[in-house]
């Protein structure tokens, strides 16, 4: 039988909640930043609960709504198909939904991106719109060697090291804005259990971010350039189990997150859901923070303030700034370098 639809039909597919949607395909999301990726499928993200993109090794975009996802990754074979099993999924029409085998990512060799010859442009972008000084962009370049400026497309590349020394991990950042969307992405064959680290044995307190510029734009704020840093990009605590392993010296751990409610959620935990009658629906979820201080740990809950629209540190930075540039000095920024 040819399926057909109306025009409200497709405007109330195009409502279906899309993260909800790879859930319910077998898919696992995960919380990155302003948007989702997938555990199987890290190249993913999906924005604003109803379009998605995802970028190759070599940069190449594919991505749209709710109906090329469905398309792409669940089993339908068109778009009257895809309208109709979107509006099942939202309870509406009576086709069922049949998933396929969830898609996963084959194993793929760990090749950095080619240096750029002058890092001028991931500078520039750093400074000039992220805010940041020149001497925190240089402790991660020179002194750490843990970011560098790709020579193609300009991304900036964040480098996890093993405890050898070895990168074993590369997370890309664009400089510019491609497909109306910053590109960001992991290197393809890098291990996830390494985060972006900064060592330092003498020091047992331990902070941990979100991303890499929003701990730049900590360590501009305080002038802490001592105690141990880890970016885990996205909140997963994959990277905080390795790191810890690897670093028993560590007594302190400081929650350095977003102000948003998924990250608040990862650090406080869920209560469990009940019915009416008192039935539990969804067990309690335990955060971060009652986790580790379970493991002995000294755990601080350090949340970007909550300044007017800001989010994140690198929020923050730019905010104060702006608007009590007198503070940030007296912070520690080093702002006789960012004039260079």
């Amino acid at each position: 039988m040819k399926l057909s639809y109306t025009s409200e039909d497709l405007n109330r597919a195009k409502e279906t909640n899309l993260v909800e949607l790879a859930r319910r395909l077998g898919y696992t999301p995960v919380k990155c930043g302003r948007c989702y990726s997938l555990k199987e499928m890290d190249s993913m993200r999906i924005y604003n609960e109803k379009t998605w993109y995802r970028w190759s090794g070599s940069g190449q975009k594919t991505g749209g709504t709710q109906i090329d996802f469905i398309i792409e990754y669940g089993n339908a074979n068109n778009v009257p198909e895809a309208v109709h099993m979107l509006l099942d999924f939202q309870g509406i029409a009576p086709i069922n939904v049949v998933n396929k085998e969830p898609k996963k990512e084959e194993p793929q060799e760990f090749i950095l991106p080619q240096k750029a010859h002058s890092y001028r442009i991931m500078y520039a972008y750093l400074m000039k719109q992220r805010g940041l000084s020149y001497n925190v962009i240089d402790y991660f370049v020179n002194k750490q060697k843990i970011l560098y400026e790709s020579d193609e497309h300009h991304n900036l590349v964040f480098c996890g090291r093993d405890k050898d020394g070895n990168i074993k991990f590369a997370t890309k950042r664009g400089t510019g804005d491609i497909y109306g969307r910053r590109f960001r992405g992991d290197v393809p064959g890098s291990n996830k259990d390494i985060g972006i680290s900064i060592v330092n044995e003498e020091s047992d307190e331990l902070y941990v971010f979100e991303a890499s510029i929003d701990c730049m734009s900590f360590m501009d704020l305080t002038d802490d350039y001592t105690s141990n840093k880890l970016i885990m990009n996205c909140i997963e605590e994959n990277s905080l189990v390795h790191f810890l392993n690897e670093h028993p010296n560590i007594k302190k751990i400081n929650f350095c997150m977003d102000n948003d409610i998924h990250a608040k959620e990862k650090l406080y935990g869920k209560t469990a859901i009940t019915d009416l009658s008192g039935n539990v629906i969804k067990e309690r979820v335990i955060g971060y923070i009652e986790k580790y201080k379970n493991k002995g740990y000294i755990v601080n809950d350090k949340l970007a303030p909550e300044y007017p629209h800001c989010k994140d540190y690198n929020d923050v930075l730019k905010y104060l700034k702006e608007a009590q540039p007198e503070l940030v000095a007296a912070l520690g920024v080093k702002r006789k370098a960012m004039a260079r």
